[in-house]
Formats: structure tokens, C-alpha cells, sequence
């Protein structure tokens, strides 16, 4: 089987395989052993480690390691390039144009990537030929989150060709995503952990906050402000102020996901406040998050931690965890314009986003009764 080995005065992964005759071959990958960057270095690994068996593969079926995938035979009809499927996926994004702009700009430096691979057939275009993208964006300068959003980006078109028909398999697996060690950097909760984390708890008003940080996507601050005026149960929507990226302020309207809007009306029912969360009204925003902490505690919810550069340490499972976890159901890489992208997205889209959340199944509880 196909390895990868170091060399004495060479700064790249070598591969080593046979050939079809059974001949050993060795052969630079041009993948650097060493990045600054510790989670580069074990992407690296694996990427060279990919291009060994593939090339291996390619030898044993006849063709040159490295050669291209051999032009179809005859003409696939309705079916768009890789160009035109990430041109078409870009310009049918919900957000507003900047947000389109940027994925554009990630779509441009794909293409430069895949050279003239990037005029092939969508179906002709498989998960060796995207080999080392997040090595050659990191090489330009980009850190590794950015080069796995230019993954992400690959993998939600081809997920759309997919749906289409275009594509029996996408090239890009959340598997080849780089996990970045860079502190203070949440991960996002899984839908049982959510669902564990709301049937931990009796507290009325923290199960508010969390089901507003998963089905509405809010920070915690925003979940605590909500009053009953937000809420409108005839239009099925929660709206509040926050604010753009230079301090003006903006409306952001979400609809209610059924199982929030199921809890509100059972809540509005027994409620003499105008507060959505009476009970957490007069805490800080430390003390919000320490008991928020406490609740992960007692749920056993045991977060991983990393540590900075200044030797502080950071947990990984925090309450923006629920907001990434809504991103990663609609397909949004991280927290960075998250909030501008749903602002951007029509009435209808949106609806369309939440009602894709999953349904999680709540434990009664007496004062709110069966919902």
C-alpha cells in the first residue's frame, strides 16, 4: 500500500507506491511537512498521505500518477461545468451582495486552483481533484478556517448538484474540513446534545434562551433581552434590534421554528411580565454565561478546552455553540456574517431555513404542560 516518507534536505512529503509491474516509485507531493500552523501540519499529512493512494490507484489502472481523468466519451447533456455549478449555487445565496461578492472571490481562487479542470463536467470531478486546495490557500497567505470555508463553499454547490442529479457523489466531505486549534474558537453542538442539554433542566427561563440560541440563531444577550412585544404569533415571528458592522441599528426578524412557537404559547400563557425570561433580567452578561456554564455542568456536557498563546484557557462548547449549530444546519461556515446573511434572505427563504432545523423531542414540564 502507498505511503509517504520524509527526505534528507526536502521540505515536502514524498510518496511511495508501485506501479502497475510492481516497481517502487518515489515522487514529491510538494506538500510541506511542516506548517507553522500545528493543524496545517496534520491536514498535510493527510492530504499528501491521499495523493499517494490515489496516484497509486491511477498507476495500477494504466494511467501516469498525477494524469488528468480522461475526457468523457461523448457529450453530457444539461450538465454545468464546475465554473458554471459554483456560478449558478453563489448567485441563488440568500444574503446580501457583499456576502455573494465573498463567496465569489472564493469560487475565483477555486478556480485558479483546479487550472483548466475547472471548465470540466461537475460529474467528472471527484475528491483527488481537489487534493491540496487547503495547502495551496494556506500557502498564499490565507489562515486554515478560510481555506476550509473555500471546502465548505465546494461542498455545499456540489451538494446542490447533487440534488439535481448532477453529481452521484460529493467530492468534499465534512471529514476534510482543517480543525483550527486557535483559541476562544466555539464548536458546534450536536442536535442530541442540544435536545440533553433543554431536558437537563427545569428552568423555565433557561430553556427560553437556549431554544431562541439554536431555532432563532441569538447570541445570549439577545436571548435574555427578547420581550412579549417582539413576539408575533399571528405572523409567526420574533424580531429585535441589533446592529450592522458600523454601529447602525437593524431589524432582524426570524420566523418561530413549530416547536419555539409551541413553547411561547404555552409560556405567554402563565406570564405576567413583559419579559420573555423574567428571571435572568438583572444579571450580567458574566453571570449569564457562568450559570449557563453551571447548566452545561449538570447535564454533563463535558467541553474541551484549548489553550492560547498566553497560556489562558478557552472551552469549546459555548452558548454561540447553539448559533453554529444553526449555521451548520443551513450550510453557513462559522459565526462571521452569519447574522448579515440571514438579514439579506427573504420572508420565504427564511422560513424555509428554520423549518430545516430538526424537530428536538422536550421533556414535559408542569407549569407549561405537553408541547
Amino acid at each position: 500500500m502507498a505511503s509517504i516518507q520524509k527526505k534528507d534536505n526536502s521540505p515536502y512529503w514524498y510518496a511511495a507506491y508501485r506501479d502497475a509491474t510492481g516497481t517502487l516509485c518515489s515522487k514529491s507531493t510538494r506538500i510541506i511537512r511542516q506548517a507553522d500552523d500545528p493543524a496545517l501540519t496534520i491536514a498535510n499529512h493527510d492530504t499528501a498521505l491521499t495523493m499517494a493512494l490515489e496516484w497509486e490507484r491511477q498507476e495500477r489502472a494504466g494511467l501516469a500518477a498525477g494524469a488528468a481523468a480522461l475526457p468523457a466519451l461523448s457529450p453530457l447533456v444539461g450538465i454545468p461545468s464546475h465554473r458554471e455549478q459554483m456560478r449558478s449555487w453563489i448567485a441563488g445565496l440568500g444574503g446580501d451582495p457583499s456576502y455573494r461578492g465573498k463567496c465569489s472571490g472564493y469560487a475565483d481562487r477555486i478556480d485558479e486552483f483546479l487550472g483548466a479542470k475547472s471548465d470540466t463536467l461537475v460529474c467528472q470531478l471527484h475528491s483527488p481533484d481537489f487534493t491540496g486546495l487547503v495547502s495551496w490557500i494556506c500557502a498564499k497567505g490565507y489562515s486554515t478556517t478560510t481555506a476550509s470555508a473555500h471546502l465548505k463553499l465546494v461542498r455545499q454547490a456540489y451538494l446542490d448538484a447533487q440534488q439535481k442529479g448532477f453529481v452521484l457523489v460529493c467530492p468534499i466531505s465534512p471529514k476534510d474540513y482543517v480543525v483550527n486549534p486557535s483559541p476562544n474558537r466555539p464548536k458546534p453542538m450536536t442536535a442530541p446534545q442540544i435536545g440533553h442539554l433543554l431536558n437537563r433542566t427545569g428552568i423555565i427561563d433557561w430553556r427560553t434562551t437556549i431554544l431562541f440560541g439554536f431555532y432563532a440563531a441569538m447570541d445570549l444577550v439577545e436571548g435574555v433581552g427578547q420581550g412579549w412585544d417582539n413576539v408575533s404569533f399571528q405572523h409567526r415571528t420574533v424580531s429585535w434590534i441589533n446592529h450592522t458592522r458600523d454601529g447602525k441599528p437593524a431589524t432582524m426578524t426570524m420566523p418561530l421554528h413549530p416547536l419555539l412557537e409551541k413553547h411561547l404559547i404555552a409560556l405567554k400563557r402563565i406570564t405576567a411580565s413583559e419579559f420573555i425570561t423574567p428571571s435572568l433580567q438583572d444579571l450580567s452578561d458574566c453571570a449569564l454565561r457562568y450559570q449557563f456554564r453551571q447548566l452545561m455542568d449538570d447535564a454533563e456536557l463535558r467541553a474541551g478546552s484549548v489553550t492560547s498563546r498566553l497560556n489562558k484557557n478557552y472551552l469549546d462548547l459555548q452558548f454561540s455553540s447553539l448559533k453554529l449549530a444553526f449555521g451548520e444546519v443551513i450550510g453557513h461556515p462559522g459565526l462571521f456574517r452569519l447574522t448579515r446573511f440571514l438579514r439579506g434572505m427573504s420572508a420565504q427563504d427564511l422560513e424555509q431555513t428554520v423549518a430545516r432545523l430538526p424537530h428536538l423531542t422536550l421533556r414535559s414540564i408542569p407549569l407549561l404542560g405537553e408541547y
